[in-house]
């Protein structure tokens, strides 16, 4: 009980702020050999997870996409999932950012709002909130500042830091990586030369190198490639 009571506090000052006053704890992460427990020497740490080049947030959205009465099983291609969605989400936040915050109250937006609330409510039905907060982001003609606010309205909730975070923030070079971010760019160059120049057997070999060392190029991304994960 005192463990939880200083988490709840998290390092404030007592004496003026107690803290959160109500403690959620999720139920079990599992895998498929069963539940992990430090004792079993199956501890799974966050830090594997930035050295495999999981952002944490990719963690945090794959909790939210389970109930948190629920046992949770971890796979690794659940958390690639995770993070491809919480990508998806940010580049939809990203055309937002440069828009100031509006009413929130638009009619529009009006049923999303109203399904989060009643989802959080709900014992904190995080996954059903996550969906409310995808259908407010494909909202079509509607002002940006307006939808700026409803996500943010509801992001304040999820805890995604979705206005503060980019794609490049989601792009972690994992430990075993055996190529820098600046060799990959010269090795895009090169590429980007040879289709020019309609080479496209040199292309088509730079993608095969790339990938090779871990690299998938994303033609048509602004970023223009990823780590393959997993």
């Amino acid at each position: 009980a005192q463990n939880q009571a200083h988490c709840c506090t998290n390092g404030l000052d007592v004496a003026e702020n107690s803290g959160a006053r109500i403690w959620m704890h999720n139920n079990f992460l599992v895998e498929r050999s069963g539940k992990m427990s430090k004792s079993a020497g199956e501890f799974l740490r966050l830090q594997l997870l930035i050295d495999k080049g999981y952002h944490p947030l990719a963690y945090r959205m794959m909790c939210l996409q389970a109930h948190y009465r629920s046992e949770l099983e971890f796979s690794w291609d659940g958390l690639q999932a995770a993070l491809t969605r919480l990508k998806r989400i940010v580049m939809q936040v990203e055309l937002l950012k440069e828009a100031s915050a509006g009413d929130p109250s638009h009619q529009k937006f009006a049923p999303m709002r109203e399904k989060f609330a009643t989802a959080i409510a709900d014992d904190l039905n995080t996954s059903v909130g996550l969906v409310a907060l995808e259908e407010a982001l494909a909202v079509k003609k509607v002002d940006a500042g307006v939808k700026r606010a409803v996500i943010e309205e509801m992001d304040r909730v999820l805890g995604l830091d979705l206005f503060g975070l980019t794609r490049e923030d989601l792009r972690i070079r994992p430990k075993s990586a055996e190529i820098t971010e600046a060799e990959i760019e010269a090795e895009l160059i090169r590429r980007k030369e040879a289709k020019v120049e309609k080479d496209f057997a040199t292309s088509d070999a730079i993608r095969e190198t790339l990938a090779a060392k871990g690299v998938e190029v994303m033609d048509g991304d602004p970023l223009g490639w990823e780590w393959k994960l997993g």
